[in-house]
């Protein structure tokens, strides 16, 4: 197995080209996992006892030059039964997911969003769910994020053809963008040429850009090169890559929080999101979000929740992800809240969407109001399980 890094220092020797040169005003991306574990002890007990855990997640990015929508939505379900037949089964469970929707008012940085929340939980402590939050704003914003993961997939395509002799050389700089902006309006193809031809097109495009570089051995790309760029594209999955930052601000309006509908909390809201590959291998994501309810009669003041990630490509195979979560709750009465969590994990993708996760995680909580419960000490949890990729 190639270490991904050789294969950084091989394309930097030529190639000066860095992520954020990748400044394309489209981009579609989307992803979907489901993963889960499950364990069962049997035997000299009472009863079988057993763990089940499902998550999942989704995201779907939409660029263009006049707006942008990103979803998100993300699920968890634990199921549990201990061994004494005195102990109770126990379920939990946590839905949400966000819509956000930015209008640019003159296709450069400033515009307008709109935007919806919607979560549906139920915690272990308690005999019934939560009930539904939601959550409706809009307000200005500033700044724009770019989808730069058509130029990683590029250069994993330019790798693979020198590394099975398909072309001689590196692109240049200039037709590896041209290449990169071929991959990444896939969308056009398919609404041009439907989902049975546009492969066809779009692959003919692909050759067409290398042939005018000079830097195929044949006139063509050939079987070969062909079967790895549909690998590349079908297959292997890379990691998004993006750059940019954006910062809104406005109102929101609480519909309905968990145990209480018709809440009727208005909040100013301010939401920060900032994103930027480090090389070819590496990616780095800061989201935050400040919202301040506007009524003191309201038991919350506050919220600040704020998340980083880092993403690296060991290998072609192997992701290493590390994330750190801070959320902190602010109440008009008694004591605050902090909650930390902070996940280190390897990704092993296996054969077709199947990918094996090893992940290892901390967490802590500070402060007993609301619903939450303290911990005196940081809780460890291991995960090994098994992620199906939907797309």
């Amino acid at each position: 197995m190639r270490i991904f890094i050789l294969f950084i220092f091989s394309i930097m020797s030529i190639n000066a080209i860095e992520m954020t040169d990748y400044r394309t005003i489209y981009g579609q991306y989307d992803e979907a996992y489901i993963n889960g574990s499950f364990k069962a002890t049997t035997g000299n007990q009472e009863q079988t006892a057993y763990d089940l855990l499902l998550d999942a997640n989704t995201r779907t990015i939409h660029i263009t030059a006049p707006y942008s929508i990103d979803f998100r939505a993300k699920g968890d379900v634990g199921l549990s039964q201990g061994e004494d037949s005195n102990s109770s089964k126990k379920k939990l469970y946590n839905l949400y997911s966000s819509l956000r929707y930015d209008r640019y008012l003159d296709y450069d940085n400033l515009f307008i969003y709109g935007g919806a929340d919607l979560g549906y939980r139920k915690q272990e402590l308690r005999e019934k769910a939560d009930g539904i939050f939601s959550k409706v704003g809009l307000g200005i914003g500033y700044g724009r994020v770019y989808d730069a993961t058509p130029l990683a997939i590029a250069l994993r395509i330019v790798e693979e053809l020198r590394r099975y002799k398909v072309i001689r050389a590196n692109i240049s700089d200039i037709d590896l963008l041209k290449l990169a902006k071929i991959i990444g309006t896939k969308d056009n193809y398919l609404s041009k040429y439907g989902i049975e031809n546009y492969k066809k097109y779009w692959f003919l495009d692909m050759e067409k850009l290398f042939k005018e570089s000079k830097v195929s051995y044949q006139e063509n790309l050939g079987a070969v090169g062909i079967l790895k760029i549909e690998e590349i594209l079908e297959i292997e999955k890379i990691a998004g890559r993006f750059h940019g930052w954006k910062i809104r601000g406005g109102a929101g309006q609480i519909i309905s929080n968990y145990q209480s509908s018709g809440d009727g909390s208005t909040t100013a809201d301010i939401e920060f999101s900032y994103a930027l590959p480090i090389g070819y291998a590496s990616q780095y994501v800061e989201t935050a979000q400040i919202s301040k309810n506007l009524y003191n009669s309201k038991p919350i003041d506050f919220t600040f929740d704020n998340r980083m990630s880092y993403t690296y490509e060991v290998t072609d195979l192997i992701d290493w992800e590390s994330s750190w979560d801070l959320n902190i709750e602010k109440y008009h009465k008694g004591e605050n809240v902090m909650k930390n969590k902070i996940s280190l994990g390897f990704r092993y993708y296996l054969a077709n969407s199947l990918t094996l996760d090893t992940t290892v995680s901390m967490s802590k909580v500070d402060g007993t109001n609301g619903n939450n419960i303290e911990t005196d000490e940081w809780d460890g949890d291991f995960f090994m399980g098994v992620r199906y990729r939907l797309r």
